[in-house]
């Protein structure tokens, strides 16, 4: 069934009948029209239909137009109002302006497509009277009992919120039982360090150890995301490694990151579509043959420095993530070095480099990083982490922590 909305009521008052027929005559289908002879008749009208637009003739006799107008304000404010008048009339213009608070005035004789702009015009500015008032009506019925209702919600919201962080923090207990332990770390690595600063209650960053046959791997990875979405990435990231490990009979650092690569994409049925997830990991990994002195590194977007001799070296990770890539059936590669004794590796996600601060709130690059390592590795591993998070913590100030910040160092 359709709805025909319904037209804007008008009201027109004339003593002189040729005008009321022409008038309605010329507007009847965009208006229901009412007429009437007299300011008298006018007013039984308007207390019978709610009129939105009222246009009178100022010289009727009885009653004037202004006087009509007058009379009516009291109990319909928001009518809009318009009075016909001859050139000679600007004394009745300005009492109708002044008394009547007329909207708009209309010289005799009346031209239809003037007429017609005017009433629409004026029918617009009823509705936005009318839309106003109802507005202010909602808000003074919204503000009755405004100051418990804010009360309530507060402590409603207060409730949510603190549920939500309990979740948070019972996932962050779960995120850290899946990290290597301490105890673990300390039987696989003669010295080393750790510094892990999420920037939430958890965090997308997660170093990751393993043994396997007489040699230990060890990554750090940034998962796309902070909080529990790049909680929950790192989560699924730990445990693809643990299966590729444990599963593998023979272990490289490429075949470690193409085997992830491809259980990521399959995990989170990741496609080339525009419309496709692009999460990803990047991620520094390592392989280190303790018999021997050698070290494997492959990485994705990830880099490994390492000082030997007091001098600062890196080895570059591939310029593509751990997830769907244009060139995802390029293989990762593997870089190989030799290791004396003492030298140290860092292995570390972006969020320390990224981190804006100092005088001038930029980043602290790369550069500043590398300087800072090389200024601090011949102290203990503990020593180093500290003046780590001293440095960034001054550089950072009063500057929120813009990402996850891992840094891992190992002592060979």
């Amino acid at each position: 069934m359709s709805y025909k909305k319904p037209l804007p009521q008008i009201l027109y008052v004339d003593d002189e009948k040729d005008n009321l027929t022409v008038f309605n005559s010329a507007f009847r289908r965009y208006y229901e029209i009412h007429l009437a002879s007299s300011g008298r008749e006018g007013l039984e009208i308007m207390k019978k239909h709610e009129i939105q637009l009222v246009i009178t003739d100022q010289r009727m006799p009885g009653m004037t137009g202004t006087d009509f107008l007058e009379k009516i304000i009291p109990d319909y404010p928001d009518c809009i109002r318009v009075i016909l008048t001859g050139f000679s009339d600007i004394d009745a213009v300005i009492q109708a302006i002044n008394k009547g608070q007329v909207s708009r005035y209309i010289t005799k004789p009346w031209d239809m497509e003037e007429m017609k702009i005017m009433i629409d015009n004026g029918l617009e500015t009823y509705n936005l009277k009318m839309q106003n008032r109802r507005l202010f009506e909602e808000l003074k019925e919204a503000n009755i009992n405004l100051e418990q209702k804010v009360i309530d919600r507060t402590k409603k919201i207060e409730d949510q919120n603190r549920e939500i962080t309990n979740s948070i923090y019972y996932a962050s207990r779960i995120q850290n039982a899946l990290l290597p332990p301490s105890h673990e770390l300390d039987k696989l690595l003669p010295s080393y360090f750790v510094l892990n600063k999420p920037r939430d209650i958890i965090g997308g960053d997660y170093y990751w150890l393993a043994k396997k046959d007489d040699k230990v791997i060890a990554a750090v990875a940034d998962c796309t995301g902070h909080g529990v979405p790049g909680s929950f990435m790192s989560i699924l990231g730990i445990t693809l490694l643990n299966e590729i490990v444990n599963k593998s009979s023979t272990i490289r650092a490429n075949d470690i990151l193409n085997q992830l690569r491809g259980n990521i994409i399959k995990s989170l049925h990741q496609s080339r579509s525009k419309d496709g997830t692009r999460d990803g990991i990047e991620i520094a990994l390592c392989i280190i043959n303790f018999s021997n002195n050698k070290l494997q590194f492959s990485g994705a977007f990830r880099p490994l420095y390492y000082i030997s001799d007091n001098e600062m070296n890196e080895l570059s990770g591939d310029n593509m993530p751990i997830g769907i890539y244009d060139d995802e059936d390029i293989s990762f590669t593997s870089k190989e070095i030799i290791f004396k004794k003492n030298d140290i590796i860092y292995l570390f996600t972006d969020g320390y480099v990224d981190q804006i601060g100092g005088a001038f709130r930029k980043t602290f690059r790369s550069v500043n990083f590398k300087k800072l390592l090389l200024g601090i590795h011949e102290q203990p591993m503990e020593e180093q982490k500290r003046l780590l998070e001293k440095t960034i913590d001054k550089w950072r100030g009063d500057i929120e922590q813009v990402d996850d910040i891992l840094v891992v160092g190992i002592k060979l």
